[in-house]
């Protein structure tokens, strides 16, 4: 055997050798299995994640198999060999992938501050100590804070971010919301931490209810530690509950109660309000005033009320504590009830000539309606006034009496299902000065009577104010009211227009009124400027009207200022010669009514006088109509029924005497007319709907004037005639009346109506709509309300600011809504042909004020000895004890900022931990074989 021959089996040998040992270990330690080694000089436990990667341990052993021609020596081939095993070695360590799993314990704090309305002064700044004291305890353990202050809601503090201590103030805030500042902390914890909870609150919790949450903060492993800061005495004394009957009968007594809360024993002074808006609330004649001795707790008082009227009636209680030190806060010293009173219909009569109304109010009243006569100065001016009377009947009140926004809320009135009548008169209509106003508008009748032969001609002059001080609004509704009197002439009718200032000037010379278009483009062009001069204005339209062909000659003169009178009386000498008549108008409040007086009295017309220059379009539209027409018929005439209706039926109105004149009108496109006058066939009475109200023209009067031989002569039929309208067009008719329940929480309310019928059935599918009417607001909120059960209509909402709420539900049978169920209509299972009122419920409800300032619990020291007595602090224990925590006492502090119980595991990659190795193995690897250090070594050569 050669040499070369022995060498080589020597290397096989110990090849196989190697290759064996490294498979007895494989087989005894199995790391293809996942082997963990412990680091002493880390002191970790390494795990290998790919073991699989040890299998490539039986490559590098086929190292001693391969040949080398190098002649260093045995001992330095034998070094390298091993230097290139430890590389590989290397390699296959790193490529098995160590980690390590350490521990760490992590914790995390949500401090939760309340700084809402019921926090006193002295409150905060024990909390703004805590505070603080909390976020250097929790930089220094390093501790993850979240600060989180609180009241309505909540949000986050970035404390981090203020240089020095943090102070908190107090909010006006009057809620305070301790389950949503939970609910908020719980979102923002960080996950792999033991987290605890702290709130600071004096625990008056007004929205919410934190409790609920207690259950998941014990399954989170979240202790919830307090505070309760401690307040100074502080004596409170509040109305809690004031409270009536939703429904009562007027004119019969009945009982309100309050229930007054106090933490202290005093004297109050307690005084009872009532009427039917905010502006017009009277002492309650029954039992007004009140002095009561209270005693620690809840105290009930008991008074006697009243409603009188229909519609909507409330009460006002309000308290005056003796000794106001000891009653801190004044804003719940005052509470309101209001109620819906529902009786006979109520029928409002607003007659301009009191004297004479007695008939008509009379009539009605003997057939069981109740009348409320008033003056000219009476109308209703807000719509909760009005929406007391289930009609409203106008009989000869000028339009002067009624702004435009009354207009416009009577339009809202009748739209909402009011019933609105103007009989005639000669202040009624268009001679009324109604023309192109919101009224007109609602009635079924215009006012712009075409010529006909009962016309005379006119020519008008209108003379216009135009000095500096018109300029703005008087001089736009100056030449507005011009415009709007040109359109009221007929086309023959002459129209002149003269404007002035220090000079007169001809604006529009005398033309035919049917050049409209071109009258008001000149008309427009008026602009204001300069001083007053009067008498050569007048004098300037004398000579434009003198020579003029018509039967009425007629001026107008608008003025806001004082004039010279120079030659005055000569000017109205020649005024009255050419047989002109002079009306005047004044605006505002330095106009000269001497001479304006002077004037009219010589030209033999009429006077109005404003300070209000909104007023001067229906101003001019009176004095116009009283001129461009003979508003009113004097003829006796006959009444003809040119269509049926209904409340005709029993009114023999064939036999119905003469009336005695009426207003002319001429009716509207879409207006249902049912009497006409025999001899014109104009409108005597025309009525149409305006939204789901009625609104009713009747052009002649109720008195004694037109209606006499009505009144004297018709045995019964005049006030059958009027009921039977009234009552049809107030539509009388018996709803079905549900039950509503209110349930409030602060100002969220929940309203829940049971519809059943009078024979005791449940009223499905109705199409149901609830109505919230702030008392004395002018904002009515509506909603639909959900069938959640058989009967019952739900809906939940919360109210927009404080005050006494009337709530009116209105349920229709509805074709659509039956469809929507799959029930055809018509059909057999279709209860209704078209969308009917079926049922109603009412009821109240009063937010006076927040709930905030009605909590009051005793000082804090009494407190921390009392809990029982103290419900802030028993809800804190409440929640602490259910969650598991407690005080935030000292012991509590260390448990606070103790490490966790919380372990969260983190894997780190060791692999480059066989980077330095395998660098410096490989360093020496080329060394090695580089450079000879043993000497040398025989190579065979066979």
């Amino acid at each position: 055997m050669t040499r070369l021959r022995k060498k080589i089996l020597i290397k096989i040998a110990v090849f196989a050798a190697v290759e064996l040992i490294i498979a007895l270990l494989f087989l005894k330690f199995r790391p293809q299995d996942g082997v963990s080694v412990y680091a002493s000089f880390r002191q970790e436990k390494w795990t290998f994640m790919s073991p699989s990667m040890f299998y490539l341990l039986f490559g590098p052993p086929v190292l001693i198999l391969l040949p080398t021609l190098s002649d260093l020596s045995t001992i330095q081939k034998t070094l390298m060999f091993t230097l290139r095993m430890s590389l590989f070695v290397c390699i296959i360590l790193a490529l098995a992938r160590p980690i390590t799993v350490t521990e760490k314990r992590k914790v995390s704090i949500s401090v939760l501050v309340d700084t809402s309305h019921s926090m006193a002064a002295e409150q905060l700044v024990e909390t703004n100590k805590i505070i603080n004291d909390l976020i250097k305890k929790s930089s220094g353990a390093g501790v993850h804070l979240n600060l989180i202050k609180f009241n309505s809601g909540a949000s986050l503090i970035r404390h981090e971010k203020i240089k020095g201590e943090l102070k908190l103030k107090k909010e006006s805030v009057e809620s305070t919301n301790i389950e949503s500042a939970m609910n908020y902390a719980l979102s923002l914890i960080p996950p792999g931490h033991d987290n605890r909870m702290v709130l600071i609150s004096d625990g008056m919790e007004t929205d919410g209810n934190s409790l609920s949450l207690a259950p998941e903060l014990q399954a989170m492993s979240i202790p919830l530690y307090y505070h309760f800061p401690k307040a100074a005495p502080r004596p409170e004394v509040f109305i809690s509950s004031f409270t009536m009957p939703h429904k009562v009968n007027v004119k019969q007594p009945f009982e309100l109660t309050a229930n007054i809360v106090s933490n202290v024993e005093t004297s109050v002074n307690l005084y009872l309000y009532q009427g039917t808006s905010p502006e017009e609330m009277f002492r309650n004649d029954l039992d007004h005033s009140r002095t009561v001795q209270l005693k620690y707790g809840e105290n009930i008082v008991t008074f006697k009320g009243q409603v009188n009227d229909l519609g909507i009636q409330a009460f006002k209680l309000t308290m005056n504590v003796e000794d106001k030190a000891k009653d801190t806060e004044t804003k719940n010293n005052e509470s309101w009830a209001v109620l819906l009173a529902k009786d006979k219909p109520r029928i409002l009569y607003i007659e301009g000539n009191p004297g004479q109304g007695t008939y008509f109010k009379n009539a009605l009243k003997a057939t069981d309606l109740e009348v409320e006569m008033r003056s000219s100065h009476g109308f209703p001016a807000s719509l909760t006034q009005m929406k007391r009377y289930s009609c409203i009947i106008q009989s000869d009140v000028p339009a002067t009496y009624l702004s435009t926004q009354k207009m416009m809320i009577l339009t809202q009135y009748v739209r909402g299902g009011g019933c609105y009548i103007m009989t005639g008169g000669e202040n009624a209509f268009g001679s009324g000065g109604y023309y192109q106003t919101p009224i007109e508008k609602l009635l079924p009748v215009r006012f712009d009577l075409e010529k006909n032969r009962r016309q005379p001609s006119v020519a008008l002059a209108l003379v216009i104010d135009r000095s500096g001080s018109m300029m703005g609004d008087k001089m736009r509704l100056a030449k507005e009211a011009a415009v709007v009197t040109a359109n009221m002439l007929g086309a023959r009718d002459l129209l002149g227009v003269v404007a002035f200032d220090h000079t007169p000037k001809v604006v529009v010379e005398l033309t035919y009124a049917a050049n409209r278009s071109r009258i008001e483009q000149l008309i427009r062009k008026i602009t204001a400027d300069g001083g007053t001069e009067i008498v050569t204005a007048v004098e300037m339209a004398n000579q434009m009207l003198c020579d003029a062909r018509a039967k009425i000659k007629h001026m107008i003169l608008l003025s806001d200022g004082q004039s010279g009178r120079d030659r005055l009386e000569d000017v109205l000498a020649e005024a009255r010669q050419c047989g002109i008549t002079i009306s005047v108008i004044g605006v505002g409040s330095d106009v000269d009514k001497g001479m304006l007086e002077l004037i009219k009295e010589r030209g033999q017309g009429r006077s109005y006088y404003t300070t209000d220059p909104n007023e001067l379009p229906r101003l001019f539209t009176k004095e116009a109509s009283k001129v461009a027409r003979p508003p009113l018929v004097d003829e006796p005439i006959k009444v003809k029924v040119v269509k049926a209706a209904q409340f005709l039926r029993g009114v023999d109105i064939e036999k119905a005497p003469f009336l005695l004149g009426y207003v002319p009108t001429k009716a509207k496109k879409k207006a249902e007319v049912i009497l006409v006058s025999d001899v014109f066939n104009e409108p005597i009475l025309a009525r149409w709907n305006v939204g789901i109200g009625k609104a009713i023209a009747f052009t002649s009067d109720v008195k004694a004037r037109w209606a006499r031989h009505w009144l004297e002569s018709w045995s019964g039929g005049f006030a059958k005639f009027w009921t039977n309208l009234i009552r049809d067009s107030i539509r009388l008719r018996k709803l079905e009346e549900y039950t509503m329940n209110i349930k409030s929480e602060g100002s969220r309310l929940h309203i829940a109506v049971d519809a059943v019928s009078n024979d005791s059935k449940w009223r499905n599918l109705y199409e149901s709509k609830l109505s919230l009417e702030e008392f004395g607001g002018k904002k009515t909120r509506i909603f639909n309300l959900k069938q959640k059960a058989p009967g019952r209509y739900e809906v939940d909402f919360s109210l927009e600011r404080h005050g006494s709420y009337l709530l009116t539900s209105k349920h229709y049978c509805s074709p659509e809504k039956l469809a929507l169920a799959g029930i055809k209509c018509p059909g057999p299972d279709c209860s209704c042909p078209s969308k009917t009122l079926v049922g109603e419920a009412w009821g109240s409800t009063s937010f006076s004020y927040s709930k905030e300032i009605k909590k009051v619990q005793p000082d804090g020291e009494k407190c921390l000895k009392m809990p029982e007595v103290c419900s802030g602090l028993k809800l804190l224990m409440s929640l602490s004890d259910a969650a598991g925590g407690g005080a935030l006492n000292a012991a509590n502090m260390k448990k606070l900022f103790s490490k966790g119980d919380v372990v969260e595991k983190l894997h780190e990659d060791r692999w480059h931990y066989f980077f330095w190795p395998f660098l410096l193995l490989f360093i020496f690897d080329i060394l090695i074989r580089r450079v000879r250090i043993f000497g040398f070594s025989d190579i065979s050569v066979d």
